[in-house]
């Protein structure tokens, strides 16, 4: 008797079929999770950038800003097109804009003084569809950041 080897039209339409299937479950998963690193890592640019200007201003005994920009030097436009650290004179740093679908919502630019302090408190707000995240900033320059809405 001859041994045939490979397989049938049958067993390979049987694999296509659970893999279709397992490719099913997982693919809205792997969403869900690709929306989540992008929140976290606008977040996280976020408070690298809070905290590169509180150590420029100490750093430089100066008054240091964030603020939103969308030239990448001065403080115009909105926190979606950008941001900046400057002191008075010149941007010390820029980081461009985060990735489409992500807002960003704040009262304004963030002043540190020369002892690491904010000039004023402000939070923060970042959204990606039902996707929720806060970074605040509090007097005495602490940055904190959580998977909620500011208070």
């Amino acid at each position: 008797m001859k041994h045939h080897s490979g397989v049938t039209l049958v067993e390979l339409l049987v694999v296509l079929a659970v893999f279709a299937v397992l490719l099913g479950f997982g693919v809205p998963s792997f969403r869900a999770t690709i929306e989540t690193n992008r929140i976290a890592t606008v977040s996280n640019d976020l408070v690298a950038a809070l905290h590169f200007a509180r150590s420029e201003a100490v750093r430089r005994g100066e008054d240091v800003t964030l603020c939103s920009s969308n030239d990448q030097s001065s403080c115009s436009g909105a926190w979606v097109d950008g941001w900046v650290v400057r002191n008075a004179a010149n941007p010390i740093r820029v980081w461009p804009a985060p990735r489409a679908g992500v807002a960003i919502a704040v009262g304004g630019p963030v002043v540190f003084n020369p002892l690491g302090g904010a000039a004023d408190a402000r939070c923060f707000n970042l959204s990606l569809g039902a996707l929720v995240r806060s970074v605040a900033v509090g007097a005495a320059g602490r940055v904190a950041s959580a998977a909620a809405v500011c208070p």
